[in-house]
């Protein structure tokens, strides 16, 4: 009988430090991939910024990317340029300093799209078309309603603050 206790004993121990290894590993892996996740969402859901763009009288509401580029962009805030025509659906700007860049070739140009070419001229696109050309995207006019008309034939003037 006491050989048969003590067996029980052992085996009932045997259980709980099994139970308590199991439920302490799998408390480890779920923190583990509590702090995974906490770091997925902290790197992949930085905030875009809000920018106002105006242009003649009329002020449009713009989103710059969170990139490299648009930090340094940011920093000459707020600034004019005046921009000039090209191919009947951009302005565009040579700025006296050099950006960083991540240059892609979208096959599409959006209307109301801001973007960097090559890494010292900032352009703002006013028709959607398809492209061939590399550029480091910015962000984009939210609404574009009445940009086309507000940026007229040549030269123009275009004003870039934060919101």
């Amino acid at each position: 009988m006491k050989n048969f206790l003590f067996a029980l004993t052992m085996t009932a121990l045997g259980a709980i430090g099994c139970t308590t290894n199991q439920t302490a590993n799998q408390t480890t892996n779920l923190a583990q991939q509590s702090i995974q996740t906490v770091s997925y969402t902290t790197e992949y859901t930085q905030e875009n910024t809000m920018i106002t763009i105006k242009i003649g009288d009329t002020d449009f509401s713009a989103v710059l990317y969170d990139n490299d580029t648009t930090k340094e962009l940011i920093k000459q805030f707020p600034i004019t340029y005046t921009m000039s025509e090209l191919h009947g659906n951009e302005k565009y700007y040579d700025m006296p300093i050099k950006l960083p860049t991540n240059s892609e070739r979208p096959a599409t140009i959006n209307k109301g799209d801001i973007m960097l070419y090559g890494n010292d001229c900032i352009v703002v696109f006013y028709d959607t078309f398809e492209n061939s050309y590399q550029y480091t995207k910015l962000g984009y006019i939210e609404d574009t309603t009445g940009l086309e008309e507000a940026v007229g034939k040549g030269n123009v003037d275009i004003h870039f603050e934060l919101k």
